[in-house]
């Protein structure tokens, strides 16, 4: 039976240089997720596919139909394009065949019905925060009257926040997002349950530096960014920043500073907060951490500010060029291809590649690279790989 793999990639560029959409209060839960999903189904799985327009599936053949493979054929180029390796690009909706024939004569041909795309959730490019249960979220958000609409649990011991809303029974038991943080060292952060008091854009603290967006739900214990050494949004303590996930505050809860943002938007006073210890797997996981790698530039890469150097950053892949090899000659899809992420870290490990080139057999091949790093925002690189008869 014919394996179908779908490539979770689309076909128009991406919008990587686009973040000058504010963060507003009427869609403040977006689905990172939700704007990659692919489907794939059929009665018969081995010869029914269907794709998304705008997206991608690659269809393989067995080792021995590798060898016999003469080519690829799409019925109609413009609902489905195929290319020498079996990649599928679903360009227009609508039904065709893409058919392989074998040099025995025999051929296998796959029914593709490309349907209409997904819409699009608009994905937060300025936080590493993991969303879910948005309607909900939102939902309540909107519905003061009845009670507050969030509660915060922070887990010490993973360092990590996550904040909840009512179920229909009204209690806080639904996950909506979670947050890294950095709690304090030698369990200087205190457990118990307390209550958000007091919200303020800039806060000093300890040795004379100061916290952006801090939340006083204790004493002197706040939710706070990484510090700062002026009230200047240029100032950042990079290196403390770089500490996230791990202790590293005299107490307080640290955050990136569109998550201590988040929680000055959307939990009024009042607002629980409770404090534990848990080696229990986390509702929504912890979010990945996203390090500085040049310590000199003072901005958190999270800050929406117009003057910050990261705003309108992407990841970058490298070493993704149009080939034109012979026929036999050795070649592997990934050799030379490299990632940094929007603060510079090294992330060729997340590079994801759809196509199948087969430096064996003549032909002309399609080949996707994308990386998506920990604050969600993505780059791709497609090139065309030609395999020539030996001359």
């Amino acid at each position: 039976m014919k394996k179908v793999y779908i490539a979770l990639i689309a076909l128009s560029a991406m919008m990587l240089g686009v973040f000058g959409t504010l963060f507003v209060k009427d869609a403040f839960f977006p689905n990172p997720s939700a704007a990659t999903a692919d489907s794939a189904s059929g009665g018969n799985e081995a010869d029914k596919v269907v794709v998304e327009q705008g997206k991608s599936a690659l269809l393989t053949l067995s080792e021995q139909e590798e060898k016999d493979l003469v080519h690829w054929q799409s019925a109609d180029n413009a609902v489905a394009f195929v290319d020498s390796g079996g990649r599928i690009d679903a360009l227009g909706q609508g039904e065709t065949d893409v058919t392989a024939s074998f040099s025995n004569g025999k051929a296998v041909t796959y029914h593709v019905t490309v349907t209409a795309p997904q819409p699009q959730s608009r994905i937060e490019r300025f936080t590493t925060a993991i969303t879910a249960n948005r309607e909900l979220a939102e939902k309540n958000y909107h519905n003061k009257a009845k009670k507050l609409p969030f509660e915060i649990q922070v887990n010490r011991k993973q360092n990590c926040v996550t904040v909840f809303t009512y179920d229909d029974k009204g209690d806080y038991t639904v996950p909506v997002r979670a947050m890294v943080c950095s709690c304090g060292v030698e369990n200087k952060t205190e457990l118990g349950e307390f209550t958000i008091y007091y919200h303020t854009k800039w806060q000093g603290l300890v040795n004379d530096v100061f916290g952006m967006y801090a939340s006083s739900f204790h004493g002197d214990l706040l939710f706070h960014s990484v510090p700062y050494t002026d009230l200047t949004e240029d100032t950042l303590k990079a290196d403390e920043f770089n500490k996230l996930g791990d202790f590293a505050s005299r107490g307080c809860v640290r955050m990136a500073v569109e998550d201590c943002k988040w929680i000055c938007d959307y939990c009024p006073d009042d607002t629980v907060v409770k404090i534990f210890d848990s080696d229990e797997a986390l509702p929504l996981g912890r979010p990945e951490t996203i390090k500085i790698a040049d310590t000199t530039i003072g901005w958190d890469p999270t800050d929406r500010h117009p003057d910050n150097p990261y705003r309108t950053k992407t990841p970058v892949i490298s070493g993704a060029y149009n080939l034109t090899l012979q026929k036999g000659v050795e070649y592997n899809m990934t050799d030379g291809i490299t990632a940094v992420d929007t603060c510079g870290n090294d992330v060729t490990s997340k590079i994801e590649t759809t196509g199948n080139v087969n430096p064996n057999r003549a032909g002309v091949y399609r080949v996707t690279y994308t990386v998506t790093d920990a604050l969600h925002r993505s780059a791709r690189e497609d090139i065309t790989v030609t395999v020539e008869e030996a001359k």
